[in-house]
Order: structure tokens, then C-alpha cells, then sequence
């Protein structure tokens, strides 16, 4: 029988493969020089302006209040936009209820540590919509947003990317299960995996392959590349 799916497997699942997301969206933005956000939620419009304009579509993932000092899913949002901007909060919740997890199944959840991020990986998961984007929305209200355009699209793979994105997403600290993490994103990147033994994965990407070794509690303890025609790095 299958282990019950949990909040922290979902971020675990999520983990590299929405970091990567979120680092493209950085990439994007640097490209429009200084630039602001401008953003409707009722017509789900949001743009980054600079010297060009980055333009995707938005949903309402959830908000945090310190007031309150909770989360509250977008979908059970009180301020009366139309259903469609909830509409992939809801999907989390559904799926929240199907599997028993609380946090994503409840209205609203009680705040605690990293509560707000490990629920947009979780999100992520459910509604294969990979970049999210928060702001302040005003004294102790905060909106996270799932966004969706053309050019959020990631590039091909590559090694010194793939290297720096798993460095970055450990260093975070939402990441309980680095194999599990490890081989979501693979199965995600869509490359190809071997396992040496227990304690080394080797993934196979575009321009060469990539060996990484987890130590005695299983956490990602080093990674080496060999590129194609050339020796290890």
C-alpha cells in the first residue's frame, strides 16, 4: 500500500523544478531592466514593466494577515472577484480533501514558519502552474499569486543551471526528502536517471551527466557534472 501523501512530500515534489521556475522569472525580469509590477485581479492581468513588458495571467493562490495570523485560499476570498481567479486555489483545496491534508483542505489554516511557501510548492503540484509571484497588499496583507504566460516557459536543461538550481533550492530549507526531490525534478525535466546504489543518483542531461551523492541522513552532500567531451567539473 501506498504512503499517504503528505504537505511535505508535495513541497519536496516541487521543490527544484519551482525553484527553476522562479529563477526564470528573475532572468526575465533583469532583461526589462528596472521595472515595476502592475497587476488586476479582476481581469487576472499581471505585468512587469520596464524596458519591455512581461505579461502573464494570474490567480489568486491565497493571502496572508498578520492581523490574523493565518492563510486564507483564494477561492474564500471575501472581496467578491470573479470565480475564475480562485479557481486553481480550489483545485488544491479539492485535492487537499481527497487526500487528508489539512492545510490545503481548510479555508483558512493558522500561520506558522514558512507556511505560506511550502503551500504555494504544495499548489504547484496540484495545478502544474510552476511561477508564483507575492506583494504586499496593503498593512499586513500579503497575496501570492500562480502565474502563467509563454515566456515562463523554462529553457532547455543544462548543467551549470541544474547545479546552481539544486544548490539554491536546498539552501532554502523546505526540502525534507533530497532523493525524493532529486528525482521529481528528473522525472519533471524529463531526464533520465540511474542509480548507482543507495547513496548515488546520475542524471543524464543535454550536455552531460550529473553525479550527485547524498550522505549517511540522505541529504544531497555533493554534486559533480562531466560535460560531453570534456572531463568532470
Amino acid at each position: 500500500m501506498p504512503e499517504p501523501l503528505t504537505l511535505d512530500a508535495l513541497v519536496d515534489d516541487a521543490a527544484f523544478y519551482s525553484w527553476e521556475h522562479q529563477a526564470h522569472l528573475l532572468d526575465l525580469t533583469e532583461q526589462l531592466g528596472e521595472n515595476r509590477f502592475q497587476g488586476d485581479l479582476n481581469t487576472r492581468r499581471l505585468d512587469f514593466v520596464g524596458t519591455g513588458t512581461l505579461s502573464t495571467t494570474l490567480s489568486l493562490l491565497g493571502s496572508t494577515s498578520e492581523r490574523l495570523d493565518t492563510w486564507l485560499w483564494g477561492w474564500a476570498n471575501p472581496s467578491g472577484f470573479p470565480p475564475e481567479v480562485g479557481a486553481l486555489s480550489e483545485r488544491v483545496t479539492e485535492f487537499g480533501r481527497q487526500h487528508g491534508i489539512r492545510e490545503l483542505a481548510d479555508a483558512e489554516v493558522p500561520l506558522t514558519p514558512d507556511l505560506a511557501a511550502r503551500l504555494s510548492e504544495a499548489a504547484k503540484v496540484v495545478t502544474r502552474c510552476w511561477t508564483s509571484y507575492s506583494f504586499a497588499a496593503g498593512p499586513g496583507t500579503r497575496l501570492y499569486l500562480l502565474i502563467e504566460g509563454p515566456e515562463l516557459a523554462l529553457p532547455a536543461p543544462d548543467l551549470p543551471r541544474t547545479v546552481r538550481v539544486i544548490g539554491e533550492a536546498i539552501s532554502n530549507g523546505l526540502v525534507r526528502d533530497h532523493r525524493r526531490a532529486l528525482l521529481s525534478y528528473a522525472h519533471l525535466r524529463r531526464l533520465r536517471t540511474k542509480a548507482d546504489d543507495s547513496s548515488t543518483v546520475r542524471l543524464r542531461l543535454p550536455d552531460g551527466t550529473l553525479t550527485v551523492t547524498f550522505d549517511s541522513l540522505g541529504r544531497i552532500g555533493q554534486m559533480s557534472s562531466t560535460i560531453v567531451g570534456r572531463g568532470a567539473a
